[in-house]
């Protein structure tokens, strides 16, 4: 190969390169980022059944250095369930075999806080679904559809967001199962909430869960800031632990507005 042939490939190299850094810069660029994640901390709200969060430090700066060990759940705090998760899913996915074209995409926000806030246990019906694409277009194929009830807010008083009654019966918003068909028609990604569950507190039948996980969807519980997003227009980040063999695992996710 003489000079100039090499010196022309070297060249278009660098073009190519630039190109391709300029499309990333312009993929990710943002006006603002809303982080919707729970912090973990002790004596963040659980699972009743399960058990809480526990940080145990090891070590502290008179040894020259500060160390943690944590101990949690895999469904404790923002975390996604995958389509493992379930018997429904068995043989399906597991949480490190998420692909990372699934976990940085579009996010759609449907409001149902005004509701919630009047029945805490509202179930997302098709016509909420409907009367949103009414008003924003239809939800399109591979997006991840959150719902926000308004429940973050809650987070800081384990006992409000938990929200179990004297008979031990759960009562927090969800999706209803003719919702969650129709988000599955629509083929998106996942579905997500900023409770403790995507079913109703009250149903532990699970059926959202088993309607979407058969179908290798993937689910987000225990949101925050959902308040924050726009209906659309925004990408979510979707930085989730890769666990081998995982059924959920936490996460930190954030969304970008453009």
């Amino acid at each position: 190969m003489n000079l100039v042939r090499a010196l022309s490939l070297f060249c278009l190299f660098l073009c190519c390169q630039f190109a391709i850094a300029e499309d990333l810069q312009q993929a990710i660029s943002a006006s603002k980022i809303i982080d919707l994640t729970q912090a973990l901390y002790e004596g963040m709200p659980y699972w009743p059944g399960t058990e809480p969060i526990e940080i145990r430090r090891l070590a502290d700066y008179d040894q020259g250095y500060r160390m943690h060990k944590f101990s949690m759940w895999e469904n404790i705090g923002t975390h996604v369930d995958s389509p493992s998760h379930f018997a429904v899913g068995k043989g399906k996915r597991t949480i490190d075999q998420l692909p990372l074209n699934e976990l940085v995409l579009p996010v759609l926000m449907i409001d149902v806080e005004k509701k919630a806030g009047l029945n805490s246990d509202y179930l997302l019906s098709v016509e909420d679904i409907q009367r949103w694409e009414s008003q924003h277009g239809r939800i399109e194929s591979g997006v991840l559809v959150v719902m926000h009830t308004g429940w973050h807010r809650k987070f800081s008083e384990p006992g409000t967001y938990v929200n179990q009654d004297k008979d031990g019966v759960l009562h927090f918003p969800g999706y209803s199962v003719p919702a969650a068909r129709l988000l599955l028609e629509r083929d998106v990604a996942g579905i997500g909430i900023d409770t403790m569950s995507l079913d109703a507190g009250n149903d532990l039948s699970f059926p959202v869960h088993n309607v979407m996980l058969a179908e290798n969807k993937y689910q987000i519980e225990n949101m925050n800031n959902l308040d924050l997003l726009p209906p659309r227009g925004a990408t979510v980040v979707i930085g989730v632990l890769p666990v081998r063999g995982g059924s959920q695992a936490q996460a930190r996710i954030f969304g970008l507005i453009e």
